[in-house]
């Protein structure tokens, strides 16, 4: 069957001249809540059919007198399946068919839609989709529901208290009648106004008949079948192809170019000079990749990150985290006086742990396609990105333009994990420069050794931690200093300038949100960057739970208290994270008798407000440093489960993920420089290494919060923990990886 979809974002025509060219009739929600008929067609001579009408009773969803809905969805899909589950909300409190209903990604940077966690723009990270949007789709979804009903009770004089709904049909049980929503709007008039709704008329639980099920992704027979459009697959009519040589070095670019030999490979189009490095243009991308071996670029060297070197970084930010009279920004809430308490404590416990940048390794390579106007001041970008909102104003700015005249189309992308989430896209400028330049379509594709060198990654940190313990025995006071750059001033200077001097990004899982510490402190020691930084999955979670375990850890053992037993006492006041830990704890099997060459390792995370605790299961070859990782058990909660199957799979994907990360993945630099190129150096968890895991995603009528990055940060901690079990030695770098472990053996 033909995609129209695909035909249309292939194109390039645009969605305001698609919808310009098609008949319709619809009803739009003026600023007063009152329902204006408006009507579009071909021309002058149009007509409208009775099957063409439509109604929009809000912002977020369409009904048509042919029984279709069209729910709108704020997010952008990238293997996380909030394009199914976000919608469902409102289908669910609309009492929607699913299988009439379909879904279409908002392509404007409208602040009506936008994530309120992200300053109302549209921005799809940190979990927080299903979270923010719950209420708001509900209230869409009874708020659509209740108007239709309200136009049946009055179309057949009775009250409205009479009146139910099962999917797409109002029902009169006293009369026996029925009507579905496409004959409601095909036949009934409608009110002009739209109802007031309460919380209390949300639809209840018990009688959901989507959300708490597990629905099929509306992404996966797509991506099954290969007709998913990813920007990969985007053809644009006169379209050329673009490869980019980038200068290895940030802040510097070409001095001098020698293109000769590169402009005589067959289907060379031209050959372009940017700020930063040289555009190679061409018929294929074959041709664009032979060319480009073959320029010859020599780089100006005036940048200071020519001094960068990772291990020197590394010592600076050392040196910063243990500096106590370094004043640093503090973090979260902090609580009593933890600098006090521990400097009239009898015994302080410290330790300090450190960890390298770290690259996303989605597994689509970045790639944009860009048609810029003749005049250079619009333009329309194919390209998958986390944020609608900063895509439009980033593209806006490289242009020096206004957000009206960028025209964006969002795909699906194959992984983004922050990647894709920054105000300035590299990928995407480098489409709309070159596009500008050629006056034609571009589309830039990026290999995985371009998307090493010009990388932007999980920051590098040393985290320094101090400890003291009251008369009692109880954990009285925690003091964490974490030495890493700030992230926010590059990735989205417009958040940066309503948050600074706290940056999210740099310091999230530092605050104590779970455990019971009378005296905790957490402080950012800004450091500068020896790259080019953006957010992580699981944001500074990877690395601040990473370091606060492993210290939980170390106070049971100096202690001489079970860690679990250590984590319940400290977890007493959030019965929540007790249940995880206990649930965990039974999954495993804790406290089992372990062959003297095994050990399980504990760890708990939170993130948002969901809650995760995992234990695992390991061994290690003492003689090469290497950790096998034999199985791992994992729990967590994350409120009501909008869709349980699709949870466990998320909370099996960030364990995955944490394993990888965790033992294996680490970026080096070298005189600015990044050392890795692809997957035979930037080590990352294969097939057969993934270990028999065991997930389990509780759920409960609190609230529903994210599950996209739940459990990735417990992993590392916990098999950091059970390697000191096994050795009776201390791992505080991350990654885990061979030459770390060996060199913390042999010391």
């Amino acid at each position: 069957m033909k995609n129209r979809a695909n035909d249309i974002a292939t194109s390039g025509i645009s969605r305001r001249e698609f919808l310009h060219s098609t008949a319709s009739i619809s009803f739009v929600v003026g600023t007063g809540g009152a329902i204006a008929a408006c009507s579009s067609g071909a021309g002058p001579e149009a007509e409208s059919t009775v099957a063409d009408k439509t109604v929009t009773p809000n912002i977020w969803v369409t009904i048509g007198a042919n029984n279709q809905i069209v729910i709108k969805y704020a997010g952008t899909e990238m293997g996380q399946g909030s394009m199914t589950h976000v919608p469902l909300i409102l289908a669910e409190h609309m009492d929607a068919d699913w299988a009439d209903v379909s879904v279409e990604t908002v392509a404007v940077n409208d602040k009506s839609y936008g994530n309120p966690i992200f300053q109302n723009n549209l921005y799809t990270a940190g979990s927080t989709h299903v979270m923010v949007y719950f209420d708001k789709l509900a209230h869409a979804g009874t708020q659509a529901r209740k108007w239709l009903m309200s136009a049946v009770a009055e179309h057949w004089q009775v009250p409205m208290t009479e009146l139910s709904t099962k999917p797409q049909v109002v029902a009169h049980a006293a009369s026996g009648k029925e009507i579905s929503f496409g004959d409601i709007v095909a036949s009934i008039e409608l009110p002009t106004e739209i109802p007031e709704v309460d919380k209390s008329e949300f639809k209840a639980k018990s009688d959901y008949r989507y959300l708490g099920k597990s629905i099929m992704r509306r992404d996966v027979p797509a991506k099954s079948n290969g007709s998913q459009l990813y920007g990969m697959d985007v053809q644009v009519p006169g379209m050329a192809f673009a490869a980019i040589h980038r200068c290895p070095v940030e802040g510097d670019g070409p001095a001098i170019v020698d293109d000769v030999a590169a402009r005589a490979v067959p289907g060379i189009i031209d050959i372009v000079t940017l700020p930063y490095g040289v555009a190679i243009v061409g018929e294929t991308v074959e041709a664009t990749k032979v060319a480009k071996s073959k320029l010859q670029v020599t780089w100006t060297e005036k940048s200071p990150f020519r001094k960068k070197n990772l291990d020197t970084s590394l010592r600076e930010y050392q040196s910063a985290a243990h500096d106590l009279d370094l004043a640093g920004v503090a973090w979260g809430r902090p609580s009593g006086d933890a600098k006090a308490h521990l400097s009239s404590a009898d015994r302080v416990v410290e330790a300090t742990y450190s960890s390298d940048p770290a690259y996303h390794a989605q597994m689509e390579p970045l790639n944009a396609t860009a048609s810029v106007s003749d005049d250079g001041k619009s333009a329309e970008i194919w390209v998958g990105t986390q944020t609608q909102s900063l895509t439009i104003m980033g593209a806006a700015e490289a242009l020096e333009t206004e957000e009206a005249n960028i025209t964006l189309h969002p795909l699906s992308m194959g992984g983004g994990f922050g990647r894709r989430s920054v105000l300035r896209q590299q990928y995407v400028d480098d489409a709309l420069f070159t596009s500008r330049a050629l006056k034609r379509p571009i589309k830039v594709i990026w290999s995985r050794e371009d998307d090493l060198l010009a990388g932007q990654f999980r920051g590098p940190a040393v985290q320094y931690l101090r400890g003291a313990f009251g008369a009692d025995g109880k954990l009285t006071a925690v003091h964490h200093r974490v030495a890493t750059p700030y992230n926010l001033p590059t990735m989205n200077k417009h958040r940066w300038e309503a948050s600074k001097p706290k940056d999210v990004i740099s310091m999230l899982g530092s605050e104590n949100s779970t455990y019971d510490i009378a005296h905790h402190l957490a402080e950012h020691i800004p450091t500068d960057r020896p790259c080019r930084v953006i957010a992580y999955r699981g944001v500074a979670t990877s690395y601040t739970k990473f370091a606060i375990e492993s210290f939980v850890d170390e106070l049971a053992h100096d202690r001489g208290i079970n860690p679990l037993e250590m984590r319940l006492q400290l977890c007493h006041k959030n019965p929540r994270m007790t249940k995880v830990l206990e649930r965990v704890a039974e999954l495993a099997d804790w406290g089992r008798k372990m062959p003297a060459d095994r050990a399980l390792g504990l760890a708990i995370s939170g993130y948002s407000r969901s809650l995760s605790a995992g234990i695992a299961e390991i061994a290690v070859d003492s003689s090469n440093g290497r950790i096998s990782v034999l199985r791992y058990f994992g729990v967590g909660d994350a409120g009501f489960i909008v869709s349980p199957k699709n949870a466990q799979a998320q909370l099996l994907g960030n364990i995955i993920f944490g394993l990888s990360s965790g033992l294996h993945e680490r970026v080096t630099i070298k005189d600015g420089i990044v050392q890795q190129s692809n997957f035979h150096d930037y080590r990352i968890m294969r097939m057969n290494e993934v270990p028999d895991i065991q997930a389990e995603v509780l759920t409960n009528d609190a609230p529903p919060t994210g599950v996209g990055e739940l459990g990735m940060a417990m992993v590392a901690p916990s098999i950091a923990n059970a390697l000191f079990t096994i050795t009776g030695k201390r791992v505080r770098h991350m990654p885990l990886a061979p030459d770390v472990v060996l060199r913390a053996l042999n010391t």
